[in-house]
């Protein structure tokens, strides 16, 4: 158990079956998927979370996820799934060996899409991959999909993992991306809300970044809904930072004039 999603009325937790082998490498070196056993998910309800109903899927190796709603009377939960077991079992392995060729390419956008009346699970490729990390603004809708915003890949790239940011309405089948060019690692953006707006996706994504030809970080800003414009401001630092991982954007006091003013908060889920 990595993450989780939720719906408006339900949380939705997938346990992935593995096998766990003392003594062989860090934590995620020591796992041993089992593919040939069910992926299990738990969907408990909100109003009652001491109950649990069980659903079966096939296995997938997936740790995060995007939205999640309930129409219909059907759960549907995005996540990115990973192919290749190897190498979702330990993703950071490569680039922490000194390897450049990492670059995390496997991840694809799925839909796990769980029958309330028939308890059935299936799973359903969406058509977007090369991406990891999704999120979307909380402030969408719990009925239909949302927006969802993502580090991937544009373009020739010599630094690990991605150089783009992304944004996909896979309903409508419409993407837009902006690329930092081919020495830049860009990391996991978090969606800032614009002020006294109320309307998904009316906001801006935050992402720090990593420039491994110049050696320095930067951080770049990019209205949410017109990403192919590129940043709306960017700067840099003459030298580098320590990477991050997984992070929100919280206001410094969501009741002054001026609810920004808040910083990227980020930890480890």
């Amino acid at each position: 158990l990595h993450s989780f999603a939720q719906t408006d009325r339900h949380l939705v937790f997938t346990l992935i079956p593995f096998r766990y082998r003392e003594g062989e490498g860090a934590f995620f070196e020591r796992l041993r998927f089992q593919a040939d056993q069910s992926l299990r998910i738990a969907v408990v309800p909100k109003d009652a979370p001491d109950t649990a109903r069980w659903f079966e899927a096939d296995f997938a190796a997936i740790y995060h996820f995007g939205d999640a709603y309930e129409r219909n009377g059907e759960i549907v939960m995005r996540a990115v799934q990973h192919l290749d077991i190897e190498e979702a079992r330990s993703p950071m392995r490569s680039a922490m060996s000194g390897g450049m060729d990492a670059h995390a390419g496997q991840g694809r956008l799925c839909e796990l899409r769980l029958g309330l009346h028939d308890g059935r699970a299936r799973w359903r490729h969406t058509g977007v991959a090369g991406i990891e990390f999704p999120l979307f603004d909380p402030r969408s809708r719990g009925d239909r999909p949302a927006t969802l915003f993502a580090p991937t890949n544009e373009g020739a790239h010599a630094a690990p993992y991605f150089n783009a940011v992304a944004a996909f309405d896979v309903q409508r089948g419409r993407r837009q991306v902006h690329g930092y060019g081919e020495s830049v690692l860009a990391e996991e953006h978090v969606f800032v809300p614009r002020p006294g707006s109320t309307r998904a996706g009316d906001g801006w994504l935050v992402g720090t970044l990593l420039d491994s030809a110049r050696g320095r970080s930067g951080i770049a800003v990019l209205d949410a809904e017109r990403l192919d414009a590129g940043p709306v401001a960017q700067a840099w630092l003459p030298h580098t930072l320590p990477l991050g991982f997984h992070g929100h954007f919280a206001a410094a006091n969501p009741r002054s004039p001026n609810p920004v003013s808040g910083l990227p908060v980020t930890g480890e889920s």
